[in-house]
């Protein structure tokens, strides 16, 4: 405290010095009253004594009060001088929980020891007490059940769209029923075949590098839809026309999504390195499983066939302009696009993808909302007490750090003049505990009505007046137990007074010590920031402005920050050789710059697309949706080959094919199967399937447009017919 505000505690309690002494004389709700009406007596022959004393009543009004409505709210001494409000006390427990990893939730038996210990405190005392727990266990159990909830409606959702669209997409009917069969057979086949992969060539997998199993998904289904898609208008050739006709393009699709996964497994990011190697390895698996198991289903299921589709006709005039309109549509949304993009940002803090209502991460935001609380804190180690003295007197005047901490900064400053206060108040509080307080008249019904009158008045201070209505009204169960919950506890600290001396930092206690000092001598500086850091621009500047005073500040923050970065720079490292190896396998198979920028175009273009959306959803790429990035460049560059091989030299013949079917289905199939996500309790999932359906109709629509008039354009112009 400083020196004005200990003055003013030390005036208010010499002035109920008499009040605590009648009270320790006569620990009832009479003497109480009689104490108060003694109180209220010599205050109004002080000037501005009423004033004064009004705290003192306004919680003794708020103590009768809640008592009369069944609540327990103990008489607070501290509210009582402190001259209003506090808000109560808040004390931190830290507990570290015994986690039981055998279970889904490993924090849950402690998290149900916490709360049955709370269920087990005594009523009266329960009511004064709200318990908050919060931190990494509790607040990953939470995350945990937000997951699981609704997880078993969606899965059944997903799971008949999936179905639905795949029987439908296929042709329907008896034959659909068995492509949409034998394409989740593939797809099944070659996830369980990548999973085995996975186990045997990696550490084990964590967060992000398990999303291989959406990867698996989205591509696991796109060889196959498009193998039997080609099939149906194979004729007598059967399977043999299709690996004749389209084997060249399923192959290349194969080589360059694995190519540009692989591209992602050459980060810095493990997490993100790991989903690449899978990625790559379970695109080729997928396309082996297709190759080797649908044409010997389509030997034994003659129904998958169907009948010769004729050749595309001449392109004409009509149809170029057209196709020719379509790119201009396309290519307008992607530049448009391209100006949002680069705001597209990465949010590398975990709490951001965990519920904001659930009771653990409200908790841990009213921490973070003050800067003494504040989770969000950088760390120094400095060698001696002076360099921690001069980097906490330098970081304290930057206008985003709130405080530097260390030890000296828990020894009162100025203590020669605040110990000559308390010992000028010194008698005042010896009155208290040891005195005998002032005679006064008896207690009884006079002396309540004399009370209330004398509270009761035009110029009376709120506090007296609430008093005056709660005496008229009657004592209430219970208000003896409130008045004097704390009073044992008052009078332990008046009576540590006496012994109050100089304080050095040999005094303070051996867990405070702890903390700020390490075994072998050096000092802890903890800087707190100023402004909330749940905001990232906040906690960027933070991080940004200590860094400059003192480069080796470390904790939570720089994590955060020091990760988005690394992330932000692993995925454009991962795009560029991604896009890279996709343009020098599709340049090498096609020895055609069109046909190249045919395939490359699009995909850039639905990238743009998707960071803009993301811009404009406020939804930041994070450690849950960041899926959505090798997957766009994976079923981009499949796309992108399918109808350009499929064009053959004339643009609108893609769209004559059965090449634009199978990739809508393709697409919609995953959409459909994650998709359901963005109904998730959870924020990360639910961006995930928001992300997913933008990423996917991105890639769809660009192709769609992008590639056939790339190619028009290439292309010689049709002749007009005559």
């Amino acid at each position: 405290r400083d020196l004005a505000q200990l003055e003013a505690d030390l005036a208010r309690l010499s002035g109920a010095a008499d009040l605590i002494a009648r009270l320790r004389a006569e620990p009832t709700v009479e003497g109480f009253l009689v104490a108060l009406a003694g109180a209220t007596r010599l205050a109004e022959t002080q000037p501005g004594g009423m004033a004064a004393l009004d705290p003192v009543l306004a919680e003794a009004a708020a103590v009768w009060q809640a008592a009369r409505v069944g609540q327990a709210r103990p008489f607070s001494w501290q509210r009582a001088f402190a001259g209003g409000d506090t808000g109560g006390s808040t004390v931190w427990l830290s507990v570290a929980p015994r986690l039981d990893l055998r279970l889904l939730s490993p924090a849950e038996p402690a998290l149900e020891a916490i709360a049955q210990a709370q269920a087990d405190l005594p009523p009266d005392l329960a009511q004064g007490v709200r318990l908050s727990v919060t931190g990494e266990a509790a607040m990953r159990a939470e995350e945990m059940d937000s997951v699981i909830a609704g997880l078993g409606l969606s899965f059944a959702v997903s799971m008949g769209l999936v179905a639905a669209i795949l029987w439908l997409g296929q042709g329907g009917g008896r034959a659909g029923a068995a492509r949409a069969v034998l394409t989740l057979a593939v797809m099944l086949a070659a996830l369980v075949l990548t999973t085995g992969f996975a186990a045997v060539a990696l550490e084990p997998l964590n967060l992000i590098s398990v999303a291989f199993v959406v990867l698996m998904v989205g591509l696991g289904v796109d060889f196959p839809i498009h193998f039997l898609a080609h099939l149906r208008g194979a004729g007598a050739g059967g399977a043999g026309a299709v690996a004749h006709r389209h084997g060249g393009a399923l192959a290349l699709a194969a080589a360059t999504t694995a190519a540009g996964f692989l591209a992602f497994g050459a980060t810095d990011f493990i997490g993100l390195a790991q989903l690449g190697l899978i990625g790559g390895a379970g695109v080729l698996i997928a396309f082996a499983v297709t190759l080797t198991a649908l044409p010997a289903a389509a030997a034994l299921w003659p129904v998958l066939g169907g009948a010769a589709t004729t050749e595309p006709a001449v392109p004409t005039a009509p149809q170029r302009q057209r196709v020719l309109w379509r790119g201009a549509a396309g290519a307008a949304l992607a530049l448009a696009a391209t100006a949002v993009a680069p705001q597209a940002r990465f949010d590398a803090d975990p709490l951001h993808l965990r519920p904001a209502d659930a009771p653990a991460a409200r908790a841990f935001a009213r921490l973070a909302e003050e800067p003494e609380t504040s989770p969000y804190r950088l760390n120094l180690l400095v060698a001696d007490a002076a360099e921690a003295a001069r980097l906490a007197d330098m970081l304290e005047v930057l206008p985003e750090v709130a405080d530097a901490l260390w030890l000296g900064a828990f020894v009162p400053s100025g203590q020669e003049a605040k110990l000559e206060l308390i010992d000028l108040a010194w008698p005042s509080v010896q009155h208290a505990l040891e005195g005998r307080p002032s005679q006064t008249s008896a207690g009884g019904a006079e002396m309540r009505t004399d009370l209330v009158a004398r509270l009761d008045t035009p110029d009376a201070g709120p506090g007296a007046a609430a008093m005056a209505r709660e005496l008229a009204a009657g004592d209430p169960a219970g208000i003896a137990s409130a008045l004097f919950r704390h009073f044992p506890a008052l009078i332990a600290r008046l009576t540590a007074l006496r012994d109050v001396g100089p304080v050095t930092q040999a005094d303070l206690p051996e867990t405070l010590r702890a903390r700020y000092r390490a075994a072998d001598g050096r000092l802890r500086v903890e800087i707190l920031p100023r402004d909330d850091l749940r905001d990232a621009v906040a906690m960027g500047a933070f991080v940004t402005a200590v860094h400059g005073a003192a480069p080796g500040a470390a904790g939570t923050p720089d994590e955060i920050t020091g990760a988005a970065a690394t992330v932000g720079r692993a995925l454009l490292t991962a795009a560029t050789l991604a896009l890279a190896a996709t343009l020098a396998l599709v340049g090498l198979a096609t020895r055609r710059l069109s046909t190249t920028i045919a395939v490359a175009a699009p995909i850039v273009a639905a990238a743009a697309v998707t960071a803009a959306a993301s811009v404009m959803l406020a939804m930041p790429f994070n450690y849950a949706n960041m899926i959505v990035l090798p997957l766009l460049f994976g079923f981009g560059a499949d796309t992108g080959i399918y109808l350009a091989r499929a064009a053959a030299g004339d643009a609108h013949a893609a769209f004559r094919s059965a090449t634009p079917r199978a990739v809508a289905v393709s697409a919609a199939t995953t959409a459909a199967a994650f998709g359901a996500l963005a109904l998730s309790e959870h924020p990360g999932t639910a961006s995930m399937g928001v992300m997913l359906v933008i990423s996917l109709a991105a890639v769809v629509a660009m192709a769609f447009t992008l590639t056939p008039a790339i190619l028009a354009l290439a292309a010689p112009e049709p002749e007009p017919r005559r």
